[in-house]
């Protein structure tokens, strides 16, 4: 009879030590299944983060003003979209003008799309199809939709004169800001050079 009970017994241990294996065994998957999850949350938290800090656009070439009666009457901005970002809508584009004594915020409404034009003169490709428009984004390679895609080719084309009410005088600073729907804009700033003589001047 003894011995029986000791029999029983050990069993009884055993189930019971399969059992702690068992529960173990599950909660250590639990916690290591909440380790992936919460790595993988963050890692998409820190590339939104990311993603926000940095500008979706980049200045692609060299900016260019054009100079009217000793100012600078316009601005042109060659834009691609940076590498591996999402493609911008530019209905959903705005663009800050800033000066030293001036804050003008253009809105969609205020930018013209021009695609595919036969000039090369951003600033003659801007008026195209007429209009009173501030700005204008002009698409030299691209599929015609309104997306800034990968590989696309536009310029921005500001008529500072429409925008700002009048032409920049030689030494005014000017800061330009694209901002995308998502991400942080694109700031561009430039200092307007002492000579104005020749008709187009490269600002870097």
């Amino acid at each position: 009879m003894y011995k029986r009970v000791k029999g029983m017994v050990g069993i009884e241990a055993a189930i019971v030590l399969i059992a702690f294996v068992i529960v173990a065994a599950a909660l250590a998957f639990v916690a290591l299944n909440m380790g992936f999850f919460t790595t993988q949350k963050s890692k998409e938290v820190i590339a939104r983060g990311l993603e926000e800090a940095s500008s979706a656009l980049e200045v692609d070439g060299s900016i260019i003003g054009k100079n009217d009666n000793k100012k600078m009457a316009g601005i042109a901005i060659p834009l691609k979209l940076a590498t591996g970002r999402t493609p911008i809508d530019i209905k959903k584009t705005s663009i800050k003008i800033v000066t030293a004594d001036k804050v003008v915020i253009l809105s969609a409404d205020d930018i013209k799309a021009v695609y595919n034009p036969n000039s090369t003169d951003p600033f003659e490709a801007a008026t195209k199809g007429g209009g009173e428009a501030k700005a204008a984004l002009i698409e030299y390679q691209g599929d015609g939709d309104t997306l800034i895609e990968e590989g696309e080719k536009w310029v921005l084309v500001l008529d500072l004169t429409k925008a700002l009410g009048e032409g920049l005088d030689p030494y005014e600073k000017i800061t330009v800001e694209v901002k995308p729907p998502a991400g942080a804009p694109l700031t561009v700033t430039r200092v307007v050079p002492p000579d104005l003589s020749e008709t187009y001047v490269v600002l870097g």
